[in-house]
């Protein structure tokens, strides 16, 4: 594995004020992440996970510290150079699958293209269904597909540009245990057969523990950090 980092936080911190409160949602983050790997971060509601996210997905952007993405500075960056940023670099998986419900399984899978201004290309969509499982579904509505099958089309819409780091916040929320389980290897193998980074919340321990590294937070601070199951895997 490359142990130049791929996203590396350097005192991250994101406070918000609440009336005459300050809430320090995230309070002091160091944090490497390298490529190839896959790392959850866990905690309890509240505990930061979903504003460290953002701010390493460059959704948002940190009070105070120092965030480095792909090896470019990107803490104090506007919303027009965030967004530069992370085209062609991050892909995003949700809880909700967020599939337009009146185009087909390809076309949902290549919407992100339109907005990149890049080409269609069908034989790239149909290799990264292929890569999800779904090569024979590409005609079908999203309403013709089970939660797990809708759940690689989200998947597949998150790969279609090539990016290098993958953000999947609580996907398999929707899910039942074995499509979960199921969610789970398709990431372990995208690792090892694209070299992709991984970063997954998740409130659920066991799913969570499959990753190289599990980070756990709590009151916006790093409490523990673990290898994951998936750590030394091939």
């Amino acid at each position: 594995m490359d142990r130049t980092p791929v996203i590396q936080a350097r005192g991250l911190k994101r406070h918000y004020r609440r009336g005459s409160e300050t809430v320090k949602a995230l309070d002091g983050v160091d944090l490497d992440i390298y490529p190839g790997e896959m790392v959850s971060i866990l905690g309890p509601s509240g505990s930061g996970k979903t504003t460290l996210v953002n701010l390493l997905s460059c959704l948002d952007v940190p009070t105070s510290g120092t965030l480095t993405l792909a090896g470019k500075p990107v803490g104090n960056l506007s919303e027009d150079r965030l967004a530069e940023a992370r085209r062609g670099v991050l892909g995003f998986i949700f809880q909700k699958f967020h599939l337009i419900p009146t185009l087909t399984v390809a076309e949902n899978v290549e919407l992100p293209l339109m907005f990149l201004n890049q080409p269609v290309d069908r034989i790239a969509t149909q290799a990264v269904l292929k890569q999800v499982g779904l090569e024979d579904r590409s005609g079908h509505l999203p309403k013709e597909l089970s939660g797990g099958q809708m759940q690689r089309v989200a998947i597949a819409r998150a790969l279609i540009a090539n990016p290098k780091i993958l953000i999947a916040d609580e996907p398999t929320g929707n899910l039942d245990k074995a499509n979960g389980e199921a969610i789970f290897k398709l990431f372990r193998r995208l690792c090892a057969e694209k070299g992709l980074t991984i970063i997954i919340t998740t409130h659920n321990l066991a799913f969570g523990y499959e990753a190289d590294r599990v980070i756990t937070l709590e009151d916006g601070r790093v409490i523990k950090e673990e290898c994951g199951k998936g750590e030394g895997r091939s």
